[in-house]
């Protein structure tokens, strides 16, 4: 069994893992300010419900993948939920991921032009084109390469949390005054009918979403990664080890941004102000860790929406 057990592809599996849930929308931290932030330090109830689906989900669909390794990966859905609804699902799947993957694209092309005074369009070919060069060199290439990038992204994320906790030492008026804040109004679950029920506007409801709709658009390549494994303990292990080590740094950077309750509500890179006020060294980096953020999900993306066509 050893023989085909390796902590090296556990840790690129649950790296392809992490990298793939982490796009622009998690560098910039408006995705934990929005699902766990917001509920002040609820929030990290939030959090832990979303690292049990994700560790549990992930290891369920990676273990299954191993077992099918189905040709094309989008007919995973006909599996779970039968040909009618699962051909359903993949097709609003693609539709879904042609659209993400065109906003991201696009935002590439203005962090270019922003940080690097590239004209935003070639900013945007550049990306686009080094996605699609991923997708070519085959699965287990973009897995080797995103599932490097995933522990990169996750360090920084540790290090601009234990930075702020650190120096602040405390969290000021996050407990106490959020009310006075804007921040509760940012909440994911307010605005939609369940807003009505106090039992789903709540901070547990927001990490079941948040590990949901990341999960339901990811099947498809969780089962391909479960299906690249080289047994299945190790696509177990994969999955188990990306939902946990993906939530951990969320913790931290829900911690460090209820330091920060009344300025966070104002931005747009919320991360990026934590980042510039406790540590400005790993601000100067901070585009770089965005840019990777989209590619490290852009390019499963393409990989999916490729795979997709092929079996068509």
């Amino acid at each position: 069994m050893n023989k085909n057990f390796s902590i090296l592809n556990v840790i690129k599996l649950a790296g392809a893992y992490i990298a793939f849930c982490i796009g622009s929308g998690f560098a910039t931290g408006q995705e934990p300010l929005q699902f766990f932030t917001a509920y002040g330090l609820r929030g990290i109830i939030g959090a832990l419900v979303s690292m049990l689906l994700f560790a549990g989900l992930g290891a369920v669909l990676m273990a299954k993948g191993y077992e099918l390794k189905l040709k094309t990966q989008t007919t995973a859905f006909r599996y779970y939920c039968g040909k009618y609804i699962g051909i359903c699902l993949e097709i609003f799947t693609v539709v879904f991921l042609l659209c993400v993957v065109s906003i991201m694209i696009a935002g590439t092309g203005a962090v270019a032009s922003e940080y690097y005074n590239i004209t935003p369009k070639i900013g945007a070919v550049i990306m686009a084109t080094t996605c699609v060069i991923t997708v070519i060199a085959g699965l287990k290439r973009l897995v080797d390469i995103i599932g490097m990038i995933g522990p990169i992204i996750i360090v920084f994320s540790i290090l601009i949390g234990l930075i702020t906790l650190i120096k602040t030492g405390h969290l000021p008026n996050a407990l106490t005054d959020l009310q006075a804040s804007n921040l509760l109004n940012l909440r994911i679950t307010k605005g939609w009918w369940f807003s009505n029920y106090s039992i789903l506007d709540s901070a547990w409801f927001g990490g079941v979403l948040y590990a949901t709709f990341m999960i339901v658009v990811g099947i498809p390549f969780l089962s391909g990664m479960g299906a690249s494994a080289n047994s299945k303990r190790e696509a177990v292990w994969g999955g188990i080890s990306g939902g946990i080590f993906l939530m951990l740094p969320i913790i931290l950077i829900v911690l460090a941004m209820l330091c920060y309750p009344d300025q966070i509500t104002m931005l747009e890179v919320p991360l990026l102000y934590i980042a510039d006020q406790n540590a400005p060294v790993l601000a100067v980096i901070f585009s770089i860790i965005l840019l990777l953020g989209v590619y490290s999900t852009g390019a499963p993306m393409f990989w999916m929406i490729m795979d997709w066509i092929e079996g068509f």
